[in-house]
């Protein structure tokens, strides 16, 4: 019995997991379409959600109400394919209470499709009271005159992070915070469609953000860094970055040990070993040796997994009247060439006894 009730919970959680977002029993959705984000402005709310091109859609409604209010009211009407509706009807900026609480807006959308059938229902719209309970999700924002742009730097360049500054941004008395939001670029997408996602909230006392999310060299992103009142309004300011390509970092801690092969000759196993690096793109390590006039010879390569490599048999080298070891020198390569096509290789480090 135990058996079938797993079964059947997981079948459900299944059956729930996979359902069309636009279907009216989705219990996540109630058939609204998904994404819904709203972006507050001087006695306007722009309304934003995502568009998927599904066929039979015919337009989109959007429904309003104030927080202290019962009832919503459509306050705009739009044909697909669309992804945004910019409300200012009878808006009013920065409300409060008599308590001088904030007091919002609140927003749904619905679509009707080609047969005039809209989903959800906004006559029958369903209730959080019922079983199953389904959501016809709703986002909320109060429109007030943005805080002024912040103007935007490129810090120098590293490996595989893009730093961003406003310094000396000028903060106003209900200034909030900041935030960064960004999307990768890409040659044949249009601002409008790229699709930003929020990387950070940040406080009034700090004006930079550095984005480390990056997998390899030549990434583009768009950013979006916008100061944000306490109402939620932001002034925005959009820049453009990719990230450098440069190589790793040099390997650290990098030592040599010199392992005698017998007593009856002079070669000897070079054990080197090295503090392995982090980098997302990292691709291996190079080792080189030197002859006796200083000439670097390059040596095995080796994974990137690697913190240790023996080189068995070595022959010391005559150093004006006497024999030596040889010197030994590692360094990182990441997996995109560099400006020139070759390997691009961190700076040259040499194994320390």
């Amino acid at each position: 019995m135990l058996f079938i009730l797993a079964v059947l919970a997981v079948s459900c959680a299944s059956d729930e997991d996979f359902a069309n977002p636009l279907d009216a029993e989705n219990l996540r959705t109630a058939g609204a379409p998904d994404g819904l984000v709203l972006y507050a402005g001087d006695e306007q709310v722009r309304v934003t959600w995502n568009d998927t091109g599904q066929e039979g859609i015919q337009a989109y409604r959007i429904y309003r109400r104030a927080t202290d209010d019962a009832d919503f009211t459509e306050v705009g009407y739009v044909t697909a394919p669309a992804s945004e509706f910019i409300d200012t009807l009878n808006l009013e900026n920065d409300r409060r209470d008599s308590l001088g609480r904030v007091l919002a807006y609140e927003y749904r959308i619905s679509y009707i499709d080609v047969n005039g059938v809209e989903t959800p229902d906004a006559n029958n719209p369903p209730r959080t009271d019922e079983e199953p309970r389904r959501v016809w999700k709703t986002e909320f924002a109060t429109p007030s005159v943005p805080p002024p742009s912040p103007i935007v730097t490129l810090g120098e360049p590293t490996d595989l992070t893009v730093k961003l500054f406003w310094r000396d941004y000028a903060v106003p008395y209900d200034f909030s915070l900041f935030r960064v939001y960004a999307a990768v670029d890409t040659d044949d997408a249009a601002e409008k469609s790229l699709s930003f996602r929020l990387l950070a909230e940040i406080t009034r006392d700090k004006d930079y953000y550095f984005d480390f999310d990056f997998e390899e060299d030549g990434i583009r992103k768009v950013y979006r860094i916008a100061a944000v009142d306490e109402f939620g309004a932001e002034g925005v300011t959009t820049i453009s970055a990719t990230v450098p390509n440069l190589p790793p970092a040099p390997p650290k801690d990098v030592r040599v040990r010199y392992l005698p092969r017998s007593l009856f000759n002079t070669k000897y196993d070079a054990v080197i070993s090295w503090t392995p690096n982090t980098e997302a793109d990292l691709a291996g390590y190079q080792l080189y040796t030197a002859d006796a006039e200083g000439n670097l010879l390059p040596r095995p390569a080796v994974g990137r997994k690697e913190r240790n490599f023996t080189i068995p048999g070595e022959d010391p080298i005559l150093i004006g009247q006497s024999l030596e070891f040889r010197r030994y020198y590692i360094t990182a390569y990441d997996d995109t060439p560099g400006p020139d096509g070759r390997r691009d290789e961190s700076a040259l480090v040499e194994a320390r006894p």
